[in-house]
């Protein structure tokens, strides 16, 4: 038999009759001081790890995959002997996907070189680097990967065992080499496949605040998407995955406008989807279970949740509606952090940082120059024009950058106290959506560099460090 539960949004949890796989995890409720999960985790289902897994598997790098602060959550084992190391890093194998990926600064696909240094940092030292394509056998589970269409290393999952074949396809878009692969007259039938559900979305919302532009035409390519993932695996039972996150920022702030502007298609919609192509659907939740055994696959309510989930009203929390207003950027309520050091240094700094990254090697060739605004904790919000060739930095003026930009030159505007909290890696640059509006990639040049991924690491550590000294004293 094969046991599987959902630890929410990604992560599985997957035990065979000799192998425990955890698979993506994310494992507090708050991702960061942006998303949180939706629906909740139930307090308390992370036990399901105690006695540790065998493997963990990572789909790709980012941050609701391969969540460090659950990483670091799930190495100690408290049911230990006293005299036992609670350590369970170095007994775990993790696998992780590599290739020839150069790092691509401005992109997403920043970070996966920096796995196998997190992974190690964290305490783990059974690691297998695999190539999205290949095959490895991990205990009684033979694990087939797939080619993800984008452009850094991300795979999909086939697990195969005695008992039953499961599809986890993570955020991945289908490729052309996995629609080939299952056109085979000998390829393993699927008996549960998870399909992401919002491999789309409408650009420009969160980063330039731009409001939605042919919304319909965004939900219609995602629709697409998921028929084509659907009628490609061909699955026994096929549930709408990847979708278990809503955006919610710590503090008082309302971002209902960007759960109701950046989902085209929710799991929800998809399993309606799939009653009109008569494909047998479900949705699960985190601590619910699926068990596989002859062929025969079944959803539990597990103690944590016995009475389900109502997934019609949660998912309407995050329906798209074309008629929502998308608030403008207003760097005084959209931001994060104090400012203690005065413009000029942040915008020095920045432009130090800047050197050697794709947006500085395209200015060469250009000459292009960037204006830039700061809104200040004096209430001031001061515009500079940035050379980033020559270095040099000239005071424009004051008011929003965009005040001062032809139409089709590049702007940013950020409050000083974000930029600050993003140089001193105190925020994440992806847990910074919706406090910056520009239409360039100025900062996601700089702030996709592996320094701050790596120190916001070490700040992990570091906490989880302190937590341990108090409890010792």
């Amino acid at each position: 038999m094969i046991r599987l539960t959902s630890l929410g949004h990604a992560a599985v949890l997957v035990e065979t009759a000799t192998q425990r796989i955890l698979v993506d995890p994310w494992l507090t409720q708050r991702l960061d001081r942006f998303w949180e999960h939706h629906p909740e985790v139930p307090d308390g289902l992370s036990r399901v790890l105690d006695g540790g897994v065998d493997h963990i598997v990572f789909s790709h790098h980012h941050f609701d995959h391969h969540h460090f602060p659950s990483l670091a959550k799930i190495l100690d084992d408290s049911d230990v002997d006293f005299d036992e190391s609670p350590r369970r890093a170095p007994e775990t194998n993790c696998v992780f996907p590599v290739g020839p990926a150069l790092p691509r600064f401005t992109a997403s696909g920043l970070g996966h070189q920096a796995m196998p240094w997190t992974l190690r940092r964290l305490g783990f030292e059974r690691l297998t680097p695999v190539t999205p394509g290949d095959t490895v056998q991990l205990g009684d589970v033979l694990v087939r990967t797939f080619v993800s269409h984008v452009p850094f290393p991300e795979m999909s999952l086939l697990l195969q065992t005695s008992d039953g074949n499961v599809m986890l396809c993570g955020d991945s878009i289908l490729h052309e080499s996995t629609v080939q692969f299952f056109d085979r007259p000998d390829a393993p039938r699927v008996d549960v496949a998870f399909v992401p559900a919002h491999s789309v979305s409408p650009p420009g919302v969160l980063t330039e605040r731009r409001p939605l532009v042919d919304p319909e035409g965004v939900k219609a390519r995602a629709r697409a998407n998921f028929d084509h993932y659907v009628t490609t695996l061909n699955a026994r039972l096929t549930i709408p995955s990847s979708f278990g996150w809503k955006v919610s920022g710590e503090g008082a702030e309302d971002y209902d406008w960007c759960n109701r502007t950046i989902f085209p298609f929710t799991p929800f919609e998809a399993l309606q989807r799939l009653r009109e192509l008569d494909r047998r659907g479900a949705l699960w939740g985190p601590g619910q279970v699926l068990e596989i055994h002859e062929g025969t696959t079944v959803l539990h309510h597990a103690p944590s949740a016995p009475d389900g989930y109502d997934f019609e009203s949660l998912f309407a929390e995050v329906t798209m509606d074309p008629d929502f207003v998308v608030p403008a950027f207003d760097p005084e309520r959209d931001c994060w952090g104090r400012q203690t050091r005065d413009n000029e240094r942040l915008i020095g700094e920045l432009m130090e940082l800047l050197v050697g990254t794709d947006f500085w090697y395209r200015a060469l060739d250009s000459g292009a120059s960037h204006t830039l605004s700061l809104h200040g904790d004096d209430g001031v919000t001061s515009a500079y024009l940035l050379e980033p060739v020559s270095g040099r930095v000239v005071h424009i003026g004051t008011g929003a950058a965009r005040k001062h930009t032809a139409e089709d030159s590049g702007y940013t505007e950020i409050a000083a106290g974000t930029l600050q909290s993003l140089l001193d890696g105190e925020l994440l640059f992806g847990s910074s959506y919706v406090l910056w509006a520009s239409n360039s990639n100025l900062l996601s040049a700089v702030f996709h560099h592996p320094v701050y991924y790596t120190r916001y690491v070490e700040q992990v550590l570091g906490a989880a460090a302190g937590s341990e000294r108090k409890i010792d004293a």
